[in-house]
């Protein structure tokens, strides 16, 4: 089985998934249709202002689900098939078995008319199909033929964008006579109707029933999605609301009061946001190099489970231990989450540890993290943290590395120095150490930044600097431990400073 080869068969229940019995749809011809959501971090963020964006952005992020489910259950109307077809829908894809060919350029025109209307051209959803004979599914060869030609082919429909070359019209319409006045300041695009714009204000709703606690149904037409007259149920399950922190009002809470629920437990501590990005590193060399493409049923387990850590688990851990915090997605083999700055960076290293435990083998998964101020532009933070992880990857070839504090480090080395560090500073009496000596450590581990990563012989003075300074500021009964702390700042100067970086953030006044 390949869960058991893959995932540790103890785990929580929660991420468990049952393989799909796909035998009575195949036939010696088939196609198979995929769907695939573009320019999500563009849909979700772009030109959100910093005030409203609780409001909306994880309904946005739940619409690109709710949006691809609709068109996956609108191709099985338009085809005449049962909506069993549908083998996967999760983190902005979609993949249909189709039993006849279709021609699919007309509900992509669809598609295309729809986001060019309502959102400009800001991002869209590609649809393709292949042919393939229903025995390739069982099949290792052409199984693994067959996935690596559907993503092809998936990358392929990205350069058609819209198809604007064969467009006779492609000016973009906007909304008339939009002034300061009547812009909507959620989205500062379209022109307000009632409070905000008629699709702003279908997010807004849609925020606020993703955190209430029953079950929510809508009609797919509620949400604007009436494509060709088709009207389906939107059933708002676990993993569309996944977890976000609500007000007394029983709305979304907004970037400024999670900011101030920052240190709660201490008397001391900055009030500041952390945004975290994170997946898995190297997937798709992993499925390439894996039995995981041997056949659909490996391939559709581990997939599922894989979304079921992100999309249920992670939330749940959220849900139970660290409230101040907002899901903006969680599926497919990523995360992004925005929170109080300490209780983020607690969850980074919990979700860290917990992802060891639920996977076997050599897979691992980097992290980007920013702490910025909740006045800060989301949009600029949510690239910037993308930067962050960019960067975590491309520290060395196997990744799993962490992007903290304007320092890129292994997780291991971050870790083990994290622990180490903990259990000196434990050591010391609160009263007993200054700021202003915290902030001349900082000054030194850059000095020994320089020796090991730049061979600068004058830097070496740092050793010097750090007895001078600890015995001008701490008491004598401490002096076994600076040689503790030396070994740290010589060995792990990075990681030491992301380390003193958040002691001293929790020291500072509120």
């Amino acid at each position: 089985m390949i869960y058991e080869k893959y995932f540790q068969k103890d785990f929580d229940e929660i991420v468990k998934s049952k393989n799909k019995d796909i035998k009575h749809l195949l036939n010696d011809k088939n196609y198979l249709i995929s769907g695939d959501f573009y320019g999500i971090q563009k849909f979700i963020f772009e030109g959100l202002s910093t005030t409203k964006a609780s409001q909306v952005l994880r309904a946005k992020s739940a619409f690109v689900q709710i949006f691809t489910n609709y068109i996956a259950k609108y191709i099985c109307y338009k085809l005449e098939i049962s909506e069993e077809y549908i083998l996967s829908s999760n983190a902005g894809k979609f993949e249909i078995i189709s039993p006849k060919k279709f021609d699919l350029s007309k509900i992509q025109k669809e598609i295309n008319e729809y986001f060019l209307k309502n959102f400009y051209g800001l991002s869209g959803v590609s649809i393709c199909s292949i042919e393939f004979d229903g025995r390739d599914f069982h099949n290792k060869e052409k199984y693994r033929e067959l996935r690596d030609k559907i993503s092809k082919e998936v990358e392929k429909q990205k350069y058609k964008k819209f198809d604007l070359v064969n467009e006779k019209n492609y000016v973009l319409e906007y909304d008339k006579n939009i002034n300061n006045q009547n812009l909507c300041k959620i989205c500062n695009i379209r022109k307000i109707t009632d409070k905000n714009c008629d699709i702003c204000n279908m997010f807004v709703q849609l925020g606020k029933d993703l955190v209430k606690r029953e079950q929510i149904i809508y009609s797919s037409k509620d949400l604007g999605l009436y494509f060709g007259e088709f009207e389906t149920k939107i059933i708002i399950d676990k993993k569309l609301k996944s977890y976000v922190k609500k007000d007394k009002f029983d709305t979304p809470m907004t970037f400024e009061n999670l900011a101030k629920n920052s240190c709660r437990e201490i008397d001391t501590g900055i009030e500041a946001l952390a945004i975290l990005k994170a997946d898995v590193d190297s997937m798709g060399n992993f499925l390439k190099d894996s039995d995981v493409t041997d056949n659909f049923e490996n391939f559709d387990c581990f997939s599922k489970t894989l979304d079921n850590f992100f999309s249920l688990y992670v939330p749940k851990i959220i849900r139970e231990k660290y409230p101040y915090t907002y899901t903006i997605f969680a599926g497919g083999d990523d995360l992004f989450l925005v929170g109080a700055w300490d209780e983020v960076l607690e969850l980074a290293r919990e979700i860290h540890k917990e992802f060891r435990k639920f996977i076997k083998n050599e897979l691992s998964i980097s992290f980007g993290i920013a702490i910025a101020k909740p006045s800060h532009p989301i949009s600029h933070l949510a690239d910037y943290t993308e930067e962050l992880l960019e960067e975590a990857k491309g520290i060395d070839s196997d990744k799993n590395a962490i992007n903290l504090f304007r320092e890129n480090v292994k997780w291991k080395s971050y870790l083990e120095t994290y622990e180490k560090l903990k259990e000196i500073f434990d050591e010391i009496e609160e009263k007993d150490i200054n700021t202003s000596f915290l902030y001349r450590l900082l000054e030194v581990i850059e000095l020994s930044k320089k020796v090991k990563y730049e061979d600068d012989v004058l830097s070496t003075i740092w050793k010097s600097k750090l007895s001078y300074s600890f015995a001008r500021n701490m008491d004598k009964k401490y002096f076994d431990i600076l040689g503790k702390l030396s070994k740290e700042i010589e060995n792990n100067p990075s990681e030491t400073k992301m380390f003193l970086s958040e002691y001293i953030y929790k020291r500072r006044d509120k």
